[in-house]
């Protein structure tokens, strides 16, 4: 989504014992097919093992394989998400909900997610 472009600053990942990997999903700058949207917090934190980091891999080829198997064609993940709204996202996935996943951002009430509070369907 070009998010991390300008909110984080370059860093080295070949710290093992120092840092973690989060992995956000659903974001996009362009204006194609749509208004840009930020991407959010689908895994708060992976163990950073380089050089090739297995627990990423497995978490990134698990969430393209889901959404590969629930999306439209040419859908992209963000808009896949939207149709079928954070909740079940977090239910097809089987990633647990946690306090992290609660979007505290300034003008979080844009996107109805400022508490812990799912419409279970």
């Amino acid at each position: 989504c070009g998010n991390c472009y300008t909110m984080c600053p370059s860093l080295p990942i070949a710290d093992g014992h120092g840092d973690g990997i989060s992995i956000w999903v659903g974001g996009k700058v362009s204006n194609a097919r749509g208004v840009p949207r930020m991407s959010k917090l689908a895994i708060p934190f992976l163990p950073n093992n380089p050089p090739r980091w297995p627990e990423t891999v497995k978490a990134v080829k698990h969430l393209v394989e889901v959404y590969a198997k629930n999306a439209i064609k040419h859908e992209r993940m963000g808009e896949w998400i939207e149709r079928v709204g954070w909740e079940r996202f977090f239910k097809l996935t089987g990633i647990p909900f946690t306090y992290q996943h609660i979007d505290d951002f300034t003008f979080a009430r844009e996107t109805f997610k400022m508490t812990p509070t799912f419409k279970w369907e």
